[in-house]
């Protein structure tokens, strides 16, 4: 089972590159809006992971960068200090308490997921069913639901919150029936980021498994 660090590494993956196109399914406004108004995020974010029953099985929080359409920094400070950098060719996962370094090509995270937005040619529209959706109680949110047209997706359904145009709340339903809820907060978007942010220069002293792609 993935831990709910990896998944929300592919669900960045899968904010970073996805860009709507023509597609013969209908195009969902809000959606088109965020990716449209969006070319960085900064935020903050807390994380609930519960089982089918509603029992919480891990908390967690820390913040995220995102720079479309390649380059991220997500970073857990608790209740374990992970990082996840990619710069567009490589994605580094550091592990402060194991002192460890793991690098990959960006491409093999991939794999049957989100990220399969990955190629130019595809968009969120090939991968899921795109519909607005009630929540309930008004909340001032506009909920928007992507259901996998496939049943080897990661997440069965990815449930989105935005307000005026950005991105507030995330449900992740995945194949092993828990969902992870991600809340955002100190949301900055569009800030400019540098390239050079998003090389991750290891620590001295940490093993490093694998090696940087340099292309």
């Amino acid at each position: 089972m993935k831990s709910s660090f990896a998944l929300l590494a592919t669900l960045v993956l899968f904010l970073l590159f996805s860009v709507p196109v023509f597609s013969a399914q209908p195009q969902n406004t809000t959606i088109n809006d965020f990716f449209q108004r969006t070319r960085s995020l900064q935020a903050d974010f807390e994380q609930t992971v519960v089982n089918g029953s509603g029992k919480v099985l891990e908390q967690s929080h820390g913040n995220l960068i995102i720079s479309r359409p390649d380059k991220f920094i997500l970073d857990y400070q608790t209740p374990v200090e992970q990082k996840y950098i990619s710069n567009g060719k490589n994605l580094w996962i550091y592990d402060v308490e194991l002192e460890q370094v793991n690098i990959k090509p960006l491409d093999e995270q991939m794999g049957d997921s989100p990220a399969l937005l990955l190629s130019s040619n595809d968009n969120i529209y090939k991968y899921y069913q795109v519909n607005d959706v009630s929540m309930g109680k008004p909340d001032g949110l506009n909920w928007v639901q992507l259901k996998a047209l496939n049943d080897d997706m990661t997440f069965e359904r990815v449930i989105l919150a935005f307000k005026n145009h950005i991105l507030m709340r995330m449900r992740l339903y995945d194949s092993f029936g828990q969902i992870t809820e991600l809340k955002f907060s100190s949301i900055v978007v569009n800030k400019p980021y540098s390239t050079e942010q998003f090389n991750f220069v290891p620590p001295a002293d940490v093993d490093i498994i694998g090696t940087a792609n340099a292309r």
